[in-house]
């Protein structure tokens, strides 16, 4: 148990029912009546002077122009449509992340690519960042390794397979498509 360098000062009775004779309306309270309680009014710092936390996670920006035509394709529904999807896509989520290939010059050209893309809900955009294993895998396409082309590469669209393009269109797949070959 730690112990107290210094003891606490615990105001006396005699204190107690002077402030109260006073007119304090808290005698127990060490500070004087009518002190302000936070530091805008020259009083202590209170949890209302503190800075907001920063967000988790710093969202790259998707051209603007880019994410128009993103939210078109989708017509403002996830993309992806997980089991627990919210259904009302929010997120652009990049299948190539922006760390796996820079986020300036032809690279930010290069990721920010509709067949790149795909619009997310938080919740799906979410599984596909935690879980890249699962959402790298032939038959799902969510995310997908450097060196893959996203444009020939199959993604799992609302359940079925499709080619994503960089005009903004998508070409469905047969459900016996052979993966192998992306």
């Amino acid at each position: 148990m730690l112990e107290r360098k210094r003891p606490i000062n615990h105001m006396s009775e005699k204190q107690r029912q002077k402030r109260a004779a006073a007119g304090d309306t808290n005698p127990f309270s060490t500070l004087p009546a009518g002190a302000p309680l936070n530091r805008a009014a020259g009083g202590r710092m209170s949890a209302l002077d503190r800075k907001p936390p920063k967000p988790s996670r710093k969202r790259p920006a998707v051209p603007p122009t880019v994410r128009d035509a993103l939210a078109e394709r989708a017509g403002g529904f996830c993309e992806i449509q997980r089991p627990g999807c919210l259904g009302q896509g929010t997120d652009p989520s990049h299948r190539i992340s922006q760390k796996a290939g820079g986020r300036h010059g032809e690279a930010k050209t290069r990721h920010d690519r509709l067949s790149n893309l795909m619009w997310a809900c938080r919740r799906c955009h979410d599984f596909v960042t935690d879980n890249p294993e699962a959402s790298k895998a032939p038959n799902v396409g969510w995310a997908l390794e450097e060196w893959q082309r996203p444009a020939e590469c199959p993604a799992l669209y609302r359940g079925r397979l499709v080619l994503l393009a960089d005009d903004g269109s998508m070409t469905f797949l047969s459900p016996n498509h052979d993966l192998t070959t992306a």
